[in-house]
């Protein structure tokens, strides 16, 4: 084998152990909202997709997890295998732009360790899973939650971070 061949295929038997260590938190991650955080079914929604416009191109966008509470978009989550500070930039951004408002609370994890931001104030507080909302307490936080609207003056910006995020991301299975 070549040496170009030999890098290929270590760069391919790489992105595979990726795609499996995304599928596992993914799961880990799913079933510690729903037994841990006490989350229903009914208030996440997985995989879900939207239809990001640009200035001059519209794409389709998506994120691991929404989870909504009193029929509310509440936070997104994103699972990554390696490097969830390099991805919070990115759940930011969605969260700011995907819907008419900003969705107040944005989540990165690899399963265990975390990068929880509160999304209208732009501040981390929170670096574990454990440290994600309970459904009681997202129940509690959601009442006083306004729709904010992200500015104007940085929602292409924004939204141009989510594109470029999305051109780095592996095609999921289902594509």
């Amino acid at each position: 084998m070549d040496r170009e061949e030999l890098i290929k295929s270590k760069i391919i038997a790489q992105e595979i152990r990726e795609m499996y260590q995304i599928g596992g938190i993914k799961k880990k991650v799913f079933e510690y909202l729903i037994k841990e955080k006490k989350y229903a079914l009914s208030d996440l929604i997985i995989d879900p997709r939207f239809e990001l416009k640009l200035s001059n191109c519209v794409v389709d966008v998506t994120i691991d997890f929404i989870i909504t509470v009193s029929s509310e978009d509440f936070a997104v989550i994103r699972c990554a295998p390696a490097s969830i500070e390099s991805w919070e930039r990115y759940v930011v951004s969605f969260a700011r732009v995907v819907k008419d408002y900003q969705i107040p609370y944005a989540m990165v994890t690899d399963g265990e360790d975390a990068r929880i931001i509160d999304v209208i104030e732009g501040k981390l507080i929170g670096n574990s899973i454990n440290n994600f909302f309970s459904k009681m307490e997202a129940e509690e936080l959601i009442k006083n939650i306004k729709k904010i609207p992200c500015p104007i003056e940085r929602l292409e910006r924004e939204k141009r971070i989510v594109y470029a995020f999305e051109g780095v991301k592996c095609p999921s299975i289902k594509d």
